[in-house]
């Protein structure tokens, strides 16, 4: 059920970024090559999974809502490898942005995904104003200056530091966990059911750690060619890891205690649309790539 479902929210969350992108010009191409990579897009099935719960948005909404995180992900990847950032040429199992298009294009291509992401949430027909406005704030504030931009300048800055396990955590819930929380969150604007809107935020808490935590178990237990990017990564910029801070054997305890807490969050919700939640929770912390 799963991969079914993960592969249909991949086909057509990539048909609506082709569509919006376009292919005029060698920005756009840059956009398209890094948005439509072989990517899991999980922020796009957690949005689409969470929104089934939701009976006052429709599919339409969800799927550009889905689109729009996407394309957020995918700009703070491409500005992520940068030579300034993590160095990084390889991603989705080809080349990173910086190297098939050049830097300045790498950049400029993660600064139009970014706004793009934007403009299709505005041109949403299905989705009232208000809801447009809530769910363009709800991602900003995910993405900038106290959520995932604030992570990734913790991240880059606790480089070659020895850091303790509380501002471990701290750098994974802003870098990584920000975004994921969102992404089932934005998808319950003109949900007005509140305690089902708590349990899915505390939900999207957890998973969102989780699946940073499991990140971080990849780049130890896995390889290149499965995980389509490079592994000696963070040793090579002495990044501080969840393994690095916990050791292998707790950040996969923890991880996984974490996808069991989120599934037991959703028991409070009085509804019978939440196993593909609980499916993706698993995902998650069981992943192999």
């Amino acid at each position: 059920m799963l991969q079914d479902f993960l592969s249909q929210t991949r086909d057509q969350v990539s048909r609506n970024i082709k569509k919006s992108i376009g292919q005029s010009n060698l920005i756009e191409d840059a956009m398209s090559y890094s948005a439509l990579g072989d990517s899991k897009m999980i922020r796009a099935a957690l949005i689409i999974a969470s929104g089934k719960i939701n009976k006052n948005i429709s599919k339409s909404s969800l799927i550009t809502l889905a689109s729009a995180v996407e394309l957020i992900h995918t700009y703070s990847l491409i500005h992520d490898d940068l030579p300034s950032m993590d160095d990084d040429d390889l991603r989705r199992g080809r080349e990173s942005n910086h190297i098939k298009f050049g830097e300045a294009n790498a950049i400029l291509a993660g600064d139009a995904l970014q706004t793009l992401a934007y403009e299709i949430i505005c041109d949403e027909k299905s989705l009232d104003a208000k809801y447009k406005v809530e769910a363009i704030k709800m991602i900003s504030k995910a993405c900038g200056k106290n959520g995932m931009v604030f992570g990734q300048y913790l991240d880059v800055n606790a480089e070659t530091k020895k850091i303790d396990e509380e501002m471990m955590e701290n750098i994974h819930k802003l870098k990584t966990g920000r975004l994921i929380e969102c992404s089932v969150m934005v998808a319950q604007i003109s949900n007005e059911d509140d305690l089902q809107k708590d349990s899915i935020k505390n939900f999207g808490k957890k998973i969102g750690l989780a699946f940073q935590i499991t990140d971080d178990i990849l780049e130890i237990t896995s390889n290149e060619e499965t995980l389509g990017k490079n592994i000696n990564s963070d040793v090579k910029n002495r990044k501080a890891t969840y393994v690095n801070v916990f050791g292998l054997d707790k950040a996969i305890k923890e991880s996984r205690e974490l996808s069991k807490a989120a599934i037991n969050d959703l028991k409070n919700i009085r509804s019978r649309e939440t196993d593909l939640l609980v499916e993706l929770a698993k995902y998650i912390s069981y992943r192999e790539k």
